[in-house]
């Protein structure tokens, strides 16, 4: 994945104006499922336009769990189409079902694959053929994204259940993207679905290639405005190579990793050979990730007391 990948991604207007192509490709009744955890209190602006919205999670689970969960809702007129859409290009929060079953019907398939069957992960990232059901998040278009591709055609049908097609916009995965039901769908194996050990490692791979795109977003966010000659393959090349020096100084999270990226950007690289920086991540008095908060102005007071280390792309 040493290939540059595209790090634009569609503006609001543009990504909603391809979501109505395609959703008007699909056969009615449609239906949504809303990430609820995208907005502060997405069932209570659903209310206030006049639209009803289902939990798919059960009414003994806490409040704030069900308010930031799964919600459908019966795309039944242009309006609430038209306000679903606006919600899902502002913030990729939506998965579109067609099938012709009642909303019911469609509710209980739905809440029949928030949980699935995976391998459990050993400590040392292998997975053993022990396994354990955990949450799916299938209401997140970029969780669809990445698991979607990886589905057998058993898996597929099991997923799709009664429904004739899923579409969704998942841009840490390429955008928009879709699964149809076909004639000769094999028959959906009976329980919840099951992810197999080789599935997971192929998961964690792009899982990986899509945590590397929104670093690397970040990155050209944050670009300074000093800095020249900087594009897209620049912006990709400091991502991987940040990645040996966060591994070595134990930075795990994803935003951890992103603000040492930047650091790294910004030192052209040079950040990792400063002891002043590295034992301040290493200094025991936190963990690397939380240090690495105020890493940055740290990293800049470092490179301003030893001139032989200031660098960067200007």
């Amino acid at each position: 994945m040493r290939e540059t990948p595209s790090l634009d991604l569609l503006g609001p207007a543009e990504a909603a104006q391809r979501m109505r192509r395609a959703l008007g490709e699909l056969s009615a009744p449609l239906f949504a499922v809303l990430d609820g955890g995208m907005h502060d209190d997405l069932p209570g602006f659903l209310q206030q336009q006049g639209i009803h919205a289902q939990s798919l999670f059960r009414q003994e689970t806490a409040a704030d769990v069900i308010r930031a969960g799964p919600w459908l809702v019966a795309l039944a007129d242009v309006l609430k189409q038209g306000i679903v859409e606006r919600l899902d290009a502002e913030h990729a929060c939506a998965v579109y079902w067609s099938c012709g079953l009642p909303e019911e019907d469609v509710r209980r398939h739905l809440r029949s694959i928030n949980e699935i069957i995976i391998p459990v992960e050993q400590p040392d990232g292998t997975f053993s053929q022990a396994f354990e059901r955990v949450l799916f998040r299938h209401w997140d278009p970029n969780v669809l994204g990445a698991v979607l591709p990886l589905l057998t055609n058993e898996q597929l049908s099991r997923f799709l259940g009664p429904a004739d097609a899923v579409i969704f916009n998942a841009p840490d995965y390429g955008g928009l993207k879709r699964a149809r039901a076909t004639i000769d769908m094999p028959a959906a194996p009976p329980g919840p679905l099951r992810f197999e050990p080789d599935q997971m490692v192929r998961l964690k791979a792009v899982m990986l290639h899509s945590s590397r795109l929104r670093i690397a977003r970040f990155l050209k966010g944050n670009v300074p405005a000093h800095f020249s000659g900087v594009d897209d393959s620049f912006i990709w090349g400091a991502t991987l190579a940040s990645e040996t020096s966060a591994d070595e100084l134990g930075i795990k999270t994803e935003r951890g990793r992103a603000r040492w990226a930047y650091v790294m950007m910004m030192s052209d690289g040079k950040a990792a050979n400063a002891p002043e920086v590295r034992n301040y991540i290493r200094d025991g008095g936190d963990t690397p990730d939380n240090r690495v908060k105020s890493l940055i102005q740290h990293t800049v007071d470092a490179l301003r007391s030893n001139p032989s280390l200031t660098g960067g792309a200007a």
